[in-house]
């Protein structure tokens, strides 16, 4: 098995810095690490939106994919750019209210999916179409989805993300901006 977990993490970070988007510590983070363990870096996305990498790991079941464990802080009202990502997605709100805005492709919301429930799905396919995800409830997507997503409430909104994405891509692609590996 290759194990690229930590190359694929710099890359990404790599990738992200590159479109001058801050790294910043949490003040949860800024504790003495216990021994044998790193303070994991939040990645400012946008104003008042972070994103923090939490694991990545090669998939034997799918050549050529990487496995991502990311969690997503978004302020109220703060809101990311229109952007993709280079394979599947599902995120589950773990507390507050996001706003997630289709702009083309076709995504699924399971209400309640942390609690167990696995249907049935509401299919989103009109670009324009905005849903708000409470906690428990999953939205899942292919690298088609161009989407926005915003903190919809007054509170701080934390998203959980699984991805399955293209190896060596970044996580993330900006709607019309080319986003390759980074080349020494």
């Amino acid at each position: 098995m290759r194990w690229f977990s930590v190359l694929v993490s710099v890359l990404a970070l790599v990738a992200l810095s590159t479109l001058g988007l801050a790294t910043t510590r949490t003040a949860a983070q800024e504790g003495t690490p216990t021994a044998g363990s790193e303070a994991i870096a939040a990645m400012e996305l946008a104003p008042g939106v972070t994103a923090e990498v939490f694991a990545a790991a090669p998939s034997d079941r799918a050549p050529d994919q990487t496995v991502y464990l990311a969690r997503f802080v978004f302020e109220p009202g703060a809101e990311i750019f229109p952007h993709s990502h280079p394979g599947t997605t599902i995120l589950g709100v773990q507390s507050g209210s996001l706003g997630w805005t289709l702009l083309a492709g076709t995504a699924h919301v399971v209400r309640g999916a942390a609690a167990g429930a696995t249907g049935p799905a509401e299919d989103l396919t009109e670009p324009g179409t905005e849903v708000i995800l409470e906690p428990g409830d999953a939205i899942s997507y292919e690298d088609d989805v161009v989407h926005t997503a915003r903190g919809a409430g007054d509170e701080e909104t934390v998203v959980l993300g699984t991805f399955v994405l293209t190896t060596g891509e970044p996580l993330l692609m900006p709607v019309d901006m080319a986003m390759g590996t980074p080349t020494a």
